[in-house]
C-alpha cells in the first residue's frame, strides 16, 4: 500500500495527511510546551503513528529502538535536544504508508541477519537523521521565543496580563505548527524513498545496517553512563556493538 499510488487528493490521502499532521502538532507541543504526558517519547509516538494508520504494532519495535537512542535527551528545558517525537511520528509513518510493516518474521526467526533486520537498521537510521534536522528548527524557534520573552517584560511594567496570554498562544501555534510541517516532511520523504532506497542497497551494506540495531542497547547504556558523569561511555558502545556482530553472527549460523 502507498499513499501516493492513485489519485493523491482523494478523502482517503488527505486523511491521512490530516492525522499524521494532528498528531506531529500535539506531540511537538507535548515535548516541552503543553501539558508533557511524555506521549511524546520515541516509543509512544512511534505507536500512536502506526496506530493512527492502522498498524499500531508496526511502530512498537523500532519505537523502543528510538526510544533508546535518546534515553538520556529528556525533555526538561533548554536541556532538551534536537526534535525525536516529528522524527518518530515521521519516519514511522512513512515507512507504514510505504508498505513497511511488524518485523514479524525477524522475530519469529530470532536472528538479525535478514532482510527485516536491514529494514529496522535502516528506520533507525532514518530517524537520527530527521532527529538531528528536526533540533535545527527548534532552535531556530527558540531564538524566535527570545526576542517575543524580551517584548513579554513590557508587563511588568504596564501591567498588561493580555500580552502575556497572546505570547503564550503565539509560542503553542508555532510549536504546533513546527510539529506538524515536520512530520508530514519527514513522512513524505520516507514514503518516497523506502522502497528505492532500500532496492538499491547492496547486500554489504543491508549486512551493516542490520548491526545497528545490536548496538543500541549498549549505546543506550553508554548514554545514561555519560548523563551521570561517567566519561567513558564510548567504550561501552563499542562493547555494545560487538556484542551485536557476536550475536548476529551466531544467530546467522544457527539457521543456515
Amino acid at each position: 500500500m502507498s499513499w501516493l499510488a492513485g489519485a493523491p487528493l482523494e478523502s482517503g490521502a488527505w486523511l491521512l495527511w490530516c492525522e499524521v499532521a494532528l498528531l506531529g502538532a500535539l506531540l511537538a507541543m507535548d515535548e516541552n510546551s503543553f501539558v508533557q504526558t511524555w506521549l511524546s517519547q520515541p516509543l509512544p509516538a512511534a505507536v500512536l503513528a502506526g496506530l493512527v494508520l492502522g498498524e499500531p504494532a508496526a511502530g512498537l519495535l523500532p519505537g523502543a529502538l528510538m526510544q533508546l537512542v535518546v534515553i538520556g535527551n529528556l525533555p526538561v528545558g533548554a536541556s532538551f535536544r534536537l526534535d525525536p517525537a516529528s522524527a518518530a511520528v515521521g519516519v514511522t509513518a512513512g515507512a507504514v504508508l510505504a508498505g513497511w510493516r511488524a518485523p514479524v518474521d525477524l522475530l519469529a526467526r530470532s536472528t538479525w541477519s535478514g532482510g527485516p533486520a536491514a529494514e529496522l537498521g535502516a528506520l533507525l537510521v532514518l530517524f537520527a537523521a530527521a532527529s538531528v534536522a528536526g533540533g535545527r528548527l527548534v532552535r531556530l524557534e527558540r531564538l524566535a521565543r527570545l526576542g517575543w520573552m524580551l517584548d513579554g517584560y513590557r508587563s511588568v511594567r504596564d501591567g498588561d496580563l493580555a500580552r502575556l496570554e497572546r505570547l503564550h498562544a503565539r509560542c503553542l501555534v508555532t510549536t504546533a505548527l513546527r510539529g506538524a510541517a515536520l512530520a508530514l516532511s519527514i513522512a513524505v520523504v520516507v514514503s518516497l524513498v523506502w522502497d528505492p532506497g532500500l532496492a538499491l542497497l547492496s547486500p554489504r551494506w543491508r549486512g551493516a545496517l542490520a548491526l545497528v540495531p545490536l548496538a543500541v542497547p549498549g549505546l543506550a547504556v553508554g548514554t545514561l553512563l555519560d548523563r551521570f558523569g561517567y566519561r567513558r561511555s564510548l567504550a561501552l558502545v563499542g562493547i555494545g556493538a560487538a556484542v551485536g556482530f557476536l550475536v548476529a553472527t551466531a544467530a546467522g549460523q544457527g539457521v543456515r
